[in-house]
């Protein structure tokens, strides 16, 4: 009875040792794994975006622990053309990337503010505020 008791206490402590320092060795490399293979799709994206369309865009690549791949680019205001190969290219990183071509991923656009348009939004708005700060009878 005493052999299986100690037996029984050695293996214990011999995974209690695994756990506390095998363990967080395991979870440090699949995280630090987890980041590489987020930077590299990051910056081949972006290789393959600026190498089509050029310096146009400029992509966030992120990789959630369960979630699909998740892209987020500010997209010119109005460049449908740009939109559609934008879309292209990011399918062919997307599907040359994985073993399995047809991995889930979320593109989240939003819109970037062109410089052009800024300009043309103040002067819409600047005679409306100040038609709407005239006194009453001063027209």
């Amino acid at each position: 009875m005493d052999a299986v008791v100690t037996v029984f206490s050695v293996a214990a402590f011999l995974l209690l040792v695994f756990l506390l320092i095998g363990g967080p060795m395991v979870a440090a490399d699949w995280a630090r794994k987890h980041r590489e293979a987020v930077t590299a799709r990051q910056i081949a994206l972006t290789d393959a975006l600026d190498g089509r369309l050029g310096a146009v865009v400029a992509p966030v690549v992120t990789k959630s622990l369960f979630g699909p791949w998740e892209v987020r680019i500010a997209m010119p205001f109005l460049r449908s053309t740009v939109l559609a190969r934008m879309l292209s290219v990011i399918d062919d990183v997307f599907a040359e990337g994985e073993a399995v071509p047809s991995s889930a991923y979320r593109i989240i656009l939003t819109v970037a503010e062109d410089p052009r348009r800024a300009g043309s939004s103040r002067r819409v708005h600047g005679p409306a505020e100040r038609w709407a700060q005239t006194p009453v009878g001063a027209a």
